[in-house]
């Protein structure tokens, strides 16, 4: 492998594998709601495996998105909760995923999720909504999913984002 080759490969991460978010609380991704009183959050990603790679780690982020104004569709970001596989405190069966994991390419894994720990609440009051409540169909609020494939030698980890309604 030429230089520029290896340049190619160490920055092209996303190339290594796509990832993307099928399900979040058994509801089709573009379709999911999440209470903003609930606490646990779940999902599934799927990784399809575009170049042979090694798996470190699955990572899920939740963050929360408050603008001031309704037109800024962007808003200030504010991570509510992350977690990621494998966690130290986390039992796994025979059947799950051990990382790190070798990945060939054409390969596909679909990766259950869950963040526990999940306050809306905390970080809405700290943005002026008294209630929890007042940011559902506020346009001002955008709740976004994040899942994100750690590879082993990628600076760049493929990933993908998903934005979740609001509900009481």
């Amino acid at each position: 492998m030429g230089f520029f080759d290896k340049v190619k490969a160490f920055t092209s991460g996303k190339g290594m594998a796509k990832v993307t978010i099928p399900v979040i609380e058994r509801l089709p991704s573009e379709t999911a709601r999440f209470s903003v009183t609930d606490a646990v959050l779940k999902g599934t990603m799927v990784i399809e495996v575009q170049q042979d790679c090694t798996l470190l780690a699955t990572k899920y982020e939740v963050w929360l998105y408050i603008s001031a104004d309704p037109a800024d569709e962007t808003g200030s970001p504010n991570l509510v909760v992350m977690a990621k596989d494998p966690d130290p405190n986390t039992s796994y069966s025979d059947d799950c995923l051990k990382m790190p994991c070798d990945l060939t390419a054409g390969q596909v894994i679909t990766q259950p999720w869950m963040v526990s720990d999940v306050d809306l609440a905390k970080i809405l009051a700290k943005n002026g909504f008294s209630e929890p409540t007042e940011a559902i169909g506020d346009k001002r609020v955008r709740l976004v999913v994040k899942c994100i494939a750690d590879v082993k030698g990628s600076p760049f980890d493929p990933s993908a984002e998903v934005n979740v309604e609001l509900t009481a």
